[in-house]
């Protein structure tokens, strides 16, 4: 049995592009090419493990989706009589554990923070050059002076 899987979601869709998670993985799923008389004989079965998840953007607008990951199989089923008429099988399995996406903006003693750190790191290079600069000139007066020793 030929067949394509244009959308396969559950929930509201989450459009937005930094949410990590499958919420469509078998959106686009092609299986028509096949094996010559064998695909049109075959069972196809998914069998999908669905994650419940709630999405929160920095508005407090929530989403409830659900995200899934699946496997696939591919058989011939046969009987007493011969071959079975093929099918397309969606098993799921609903896991307790709710994932919750919460999107939070930075707080601004974040950013002071790293201003301080740029700037202290700036000043410690610095402090390293000088230093490596002022002791390779003593050490170059000292040779020219011949006290080395």
């Amino acid at each position: 049995m030929r067949h394509i899987i244009h959308e396969l979601s559950f929930g509201d869709q989450i459009l937005e592009q930094h949410v990590p998670g499958n919420f469509n993985p078998l959106g686009g799923t092609d299986k028509t090419g096949g094996d010559g008389a064998m695909a049109a004989l075959s069972s196809h079965e998914y069998i999908m493990r669905i994650v419940p998840a709630i999405y929160e953007n920095i508005s407090g607008d929530r989403k409830q989706a659900y995200q899934y990951s699946f496997a696939y199989k591919k058989y011939v089923s046969y009987s007493h009589g011969g071959v079975m008429m093929p099918a397309i099988w969606f098993r799921y399995d609903l896991n307790p554990i709710t994932v919750k996406y919460t999107e939070k903006r930075r707080p601004f003693y974040a950013f002071l923070t790293t201003v301080c750190a740029i700037i202290g790191g700036t000043f410690t290079v610095a402090g390293l050059i000088d230093s490596f600069i002022f002791t390779a000139s003593e050490i170059f007066k000292k040779a020219e002076i011949g006290k080395l020793n």
